[in-house]
């Protein structure tokens, strides 16, 4: 039955009990605002106005089981479209969001065409991650409220969320030509940048944040992060460390502590703070049928070992099984099928598997990024490489193939090299992905290394093949047929050396103990240090790193430099 207002409510009386509620709210007292409400009610018992200031009270009291009656009522009494936000609100702080979905939807039927409407729906929206529909809202209020700062902001925001850098920086540029010192837009536009690859600018952007508020987590976390992508982690570790000192501190520092101070070579302390990814945008999983290892005797012991991050992490990590194993382990390695075949030839290994078998049973599991921490990994006592092999049936077979490519024209080549330009994407995962477009070369920054003579280029580049005769370039495909790392490693065995960006298969090239060029983008990843050209991970990697941001033309000539002095081994591979 629908309810309606009924009893004569004086006007007067509405705007002092308005009026008194307002002092009350600036005064902090919102129990008095409660109290005030419910004596009104009880004289006016269905006032949309103060069922509504009385369910505000309660949310505030951080009571949304208290709050959710009065603002129900008051939705139903009154068409306000603010009425409805507010109960869609209490409904989503009480996880009923079938139910906060349907009454956004009631308010999005009542909302009124106007700026302000419009954005608030934009935030409502905002809130349940229908990105989407609020991005619709946001542009509609921006027709509307063109110059508004807090829009343009939420805006920008968004954008960062979805990738969209270039956009996102318009519209936060906008917001500060109104709020200039806005630390919050600040911050926000510091994100941007770095995501957008301006990695000094957000320096300065999030420095001029923390000016106004010095003691916000985020600003002091992403001044810290940038130093370290400017290969500044002395400076970093020094931010990370004083946010420790003064309480300022969150599993997110925490973790960027760690790699900091694994960028630095402080293995010990750095595989600590690494542990804290668990806390910031990982979970332990919660199906695996054993508990987690902690460094318990492993004599006899099944120990499941599983992979957490992406392919490079997995193919670096898993030379600890021999370790274990020696240790008496029983290890079974449970990895993306693309990992599965070349798994099994790690020394060490019972089974390697992509799906565990029904009823499998485990003493203990442990994720492989995990296992530095556990067996006190130091840059003196990283187990050697190689640790992958290829059957000799596979290795001619497929590798053969690659090595004749060195008799495919008019003279015989000197030397075959191998070549990926660009890592994963990852669209979806905005950070991600903005790493890979400061790690990912275009394929035309390669054309002064294609003229090196004597050289057979072959590319290792999945999907690559069009943008090879897009571009022209004499590249030829070494990528037909393969289903998994263990094709790519039988073929990389016909090669003479590798040239990659920093992306999964100098993992592989390096585990399987061949020559590999790994060009690195000018914020390296902290598994390879701070300004070295080797790395203890692979004896025979050498790091050509870029000699300032963006700069791939300056670290091709380099590499075309060293190349033309590149003489091979002695004895070819196959």
């Amino acid at each position: 039955m629908t309810e309606h207002p009924t009893g004569p409510t004086s006007s007067s009386e509405l705007d002092i009990l308005l009026a008194e509620s307002g002092r009350l709210e600036k005064l902090g007292d919102t129990q008095g605002v409660r109290r005030l409400a419910l004596r009104y009610l009880a004289r006016h018992p269905h006032d949309p106005a103060a069922l509504v200031l009385l369910g505000r009270a309660e949310l505030l009291l951080d009571r949304p089981a208290c709050a959710l009656a009065p603002l129900a009522r008051s939705a139903r009494l009154t068409d306000q479209f603010v009425f409805h936000l507010l109960h869609a609100d209490c409904l989503k702080r009480l996880e009923r969001i079938q139910e906060q979905h349907e009454a956004l939807e009631k308010a999005a039927h009542r909302m009124p065409h106007s700026g302000s409407a419009y954005f608030m729906a934009g935030i409502a929206f905002e809130g349940i991650s229908d990105t989407e529909r609020a991005l619709r809202f946001y542009q509609q209020a921006l027709e509307m409220m063109p110059e508004e700062a807090p829009l343009h902001h939420r805006l920008g925001r968004l954008l960062i969320a979805k990738g969209e850098m270039q956009n996102a920086l318009t519209h936060l540029e906008r917001a500060l030509i109104q709020k200039p010192d806005n630390p919050v837009y600040l911050v926000d536009y510091s994100v941007a940048l770095e995501h957008a690859g301006h990695l000094d600018k957000a320096l300065t952007a999030v420095e001029k944040a923390l000016v106004h508020m010095p003691n916000n987590r985020e600003a002091l976390h992403n001044r810290g992060h940038l130093l370290f992508n400017l290969n500044r982690s002395k400076e970093a570790l020094a931010v990370f460390d004083a946010a420790e000192e003064d309480g300022l501190a969150t599993p997110k520092s925490r973790f960027s502590r760690g790699v900091t101070l694994l960028k630095l070579g402080h293995f010990k302390e750095g595989w600590e703070g690494y542990e804290a990814r668990w806390g910031m945008s990982q979970t332990y999983p919660t199906h695996l049928p054993a508990p987690l290892w902690q460094g318990e005797a492993l004599a006899g012991r099944k120990l499941l070992l599983h992979a957490e991050q992406g392919f490079g992490d997995s193919l670096q990590f898993i030379r600890f099984a021999t370790q274990l194993a020696a240790q008496g382990a029983i290890i079974t390695a449970l990895v993306p099928p693309e990992l599965q075949r070349l798994f099994e030839s790690v020394v060490g290994i019972a089974h390697s598997v992509s799906v565990l078998p029904e009823h499998a049973q485990f003493d203990f599991h442990c994720p492989l990024a995990s296992l530095p921490h556990r067996l006190g990994i130091t840059p003196d006592n990283i187990p050697a490489a190689p640790y992958f092999s290829v059957p000799p049936d596979e290795a001619l077979q497929q590798g053969g193939a690659i090595r004749r490519l060195m008799w495919s024209r008019n003279t015989v080549a000197k030397r075959v090299v191998g070549l990926v330009w660009a890592g994963a994407p990852r669209p979806t995962q905005f950070e991600a992905h903005a790493i890979d477009q400061r790690r990912s070369m275009p394929i035309t920054a390669l054309e002064p290394l294609l003229e090196t003579p004597d050289t057979v280029f072959v590319s290792f580049q999945m999907r690559g093949r069009r943008q090879i005769t897009n571009a022209g370039l004499p590249i030829v495909d070494g990528t037909d047929g393969i289903r998994d790392f263990a094709d790519t490693a039988a073929r990389l065995l016909g090669i003479d050396l590798l040239i990659s960006v920093d992306t999964s298969i100098v993992h592989l090239a390096g585990g399987l103990g061949l020559p590999v060029w790994m060009l690195s983008r000018f914020d390296g990843c902290w598994r390879w240090m701070e300004n070295r050209s080797d790395t203890p991970w692979y004896p025979t990697m050498r790091i050509f790193r870029q000699p300032q941001l963006n700069d791939w033309n300056g670290l091709v000539q380099l590499v075309t430099k060293a190349l033309k002095e590149f003489s091979p081994a002695a004895q070819p591979v196959l």
